[in-house]
């Protein structure tokens, strides 16, 4: 069904759309309810591709009702996981009205929004639900009317790992698990469902000996019987074999594997057989996901021994669009969008190095402090992308930033503690403070330098500060409490006095 479908529902009589009105033929796959709209608790949401893109949210904005940042906080997150839009409840009751900020931001990110009748305590999320649900289940057997609607649908998802998240799709769709194999039965893209699923099912399609087709045979799992399908994917144009594995509680129709097969084929042709290669993808996928097992799995056939101290490293490429991992370093690699991330045991290696060979002369490096344990990588991934805009902001001198930079830059909130360096400073000596501290490392001559001035100026105006301020630059307590002010000055400028 697709987003017109939903609004003949008999549970969504009166419910309008507000924004995005251009996705109202997107196909709508599955519904949920968000209940916390808290965006910091969002931080350990899957990488992208858990979802499938065709998602609709229910809420109320319950606990930020009058809160409008937050509202758009939480639709960005949303929208970085390519969830489809939000159905709206309760305005007029718990949010007093739609702001056009969330209106604006909406249709910027081309997200549905879809208004209930307002001023409506009688509504319940569950009607919705269940009608939706019924009416999806009730297209699993008429796959050929659906099946352009899936195409095109799935020839629009965002770079990356489409062909991850047309299975998705596939798999919310029909309620079965999807494991795309080699000949000899790695598994290298799957999705389960439910979720939970995929070790099980991993471990079943190991302990076969042969990706020979068979049709609904039946396995138990957990005392429960599903049926399981292998067949290999007809695609001439590749050198290497491919086998597709369908897991589902009731046999599968003819007409149904006809359909997946079909749509499958046609997505690796489309986007391209290197995605069925992308070890990385799978692995920071599985770290994302909780699947340490295959984590683990991927990385000691990269040769990473997770056993021992680990580091990732985050490229991000704007001024010169080149493919190609970074050379100099060893590990994990995998792209997302405009970020690189590789992951690997910690080496003796200079980083001046990698960057005399003009490398990354125009792009931004990020290198996390060593941790243990694969659990920790989507930690410092969610570490290192939160801070991403402020580092470039607070430090625009620098291209490469440490793990001290990033502990700085998160260190420094709203709440930090301040000596108002504006009641006392002039905007030209938190300047030059400023570069001397963040951009030069307390260096006179490159000071100097950046400001187009005698080193003799540099010195009398830190001296004038000094003075001003009654601090002791000297002094290591002082001097932190001055660094994180400096930063907090170029962190949140609209904060200024």
């Amino acid at each position: 069904m697709n987003v017109q479908d939903i609004l003949r529902l008999p549970s969504m009589k009166g419910a309008q759309i507000i924004a995005g009105e251009p996705q109202k033929h997107r196909l709508v796959t599955t519904i949920s309810v968000l209940e916390v709209s808290e965006p910091s608790l969002y931080s350990q949401m899957p990488i992208k591709g858990e979802y499938s893109g065709n998602e609709l949210v229910l809420t109320s904005f319950a606990q930020i009702a009058e809160n409008v940042e937050k509202q758009l906080e939480i639709v960005s997150i949303l929208h970085q996981h390519n969830q489809l839009g939000i159905i709206l409840y309760y305005v007029g009751l718990i949010m007093p009205k739609v702001s056009d900020e969330l209106l604006t931001k909406m249709n910027e990110l081309k997200m549905i929004l879809i208004l209930m009748p307002v001023n409506r305590i009688d509504l319940r999320y569950s009607e919705v639900i269940s009608e939706a649900l019924s009416y999806i289940n009730g297209e699993e057997n008429e796959l050929d009317p659906q099946q352009d609607i899936l195409l095109e649908t799935i020839r629009q998802l965002p770079a990356p790992n489409q062909i991850e998240t047309a299975l998705s799709i596939l798999s919310d769709k029909f309620k079965c698990s999807l494991f795309i194999k080699s000949r000899e039965n790695e598994v290298l893209l799957s999705k389960a469902w439910p979720r939970s699923l995929d070790q099980s099912l991993r471990e079943i399609i190991a302990d076969k000996s042969e990706s020979d087709a068979t049709k609904n045979s039946p396995i138990e799992l957990n005392q429960i019987y599903y049926f399981q399908t292998n067949t290999r994917l007809a695609l001439a144009a590749l050198e290497t074999h491919y086998y597709l594995a369908i897991f589902k509680k009731e046999p599968l129709a003819e007409k149904q594997h006809a359909g997946i097969k079909t749509i499958i084929e046609k997505t690796i042709k489309y986007f391209g057989e290197e995605q069925l290669l992308n070890t990385g993808q799978q692995f920071f996928s599985a770290c994302q996901t909780g699947d340490y097992h295959t984590a683990a799995l991927l990385a000691q056939k990269e040769g990473i021994d997770i056993s021992k101290p680990l580091k990732l490293y985050c490229m991000q490429r704007e001024k010169v669009k080149r493919s190609g991992r970074i050379s100099q370093l060893n590990g994990i690699y995998y792209k997302e969008q405009d970020l690189e991330w590789i992951v690997g045991n910690v080496e003796e290696q200079s980083l001046q190095n990698i960057f005399s060979t003009n490398e990354l002369n125009s792009d931004f490096f990020f290198i996390s402090g060593e941790f243990t344990g694969l659990i920790s990588i989507s930690t410092q991934m969610t570490v290192i992308k939160k801070q991403i805009d402020d580092s470039k902001r607070v430090f625009p001198k620098k291209h490469c930033f440490y793990p001290e930079d990033l502990y700085l830059l998160q260190d420094v909130t709203l709440d930090t503690e301040l000596i108002y360096l504006e009641r006392y400073l002039e905007e030209e000596l938190i300047e030059t403070l400023a570069v001397y501290f963040l951009d030069c490392d307390e260096n006179i001559n490159e000071t100097s330098n950046v400001l187009f001035l005698h080193n003799n100026t540099i010195k009398y105006r830190l001296k004038r500060a000094q003075e001003r301020l009654k601090v002791s630059f000297s002094h290591t307590a002082s001097r932190y409490l001055l660094i994180k002010n400096l930063i907090y000055f170029r962190k949140y400028p609209q904060k200024r006095l």
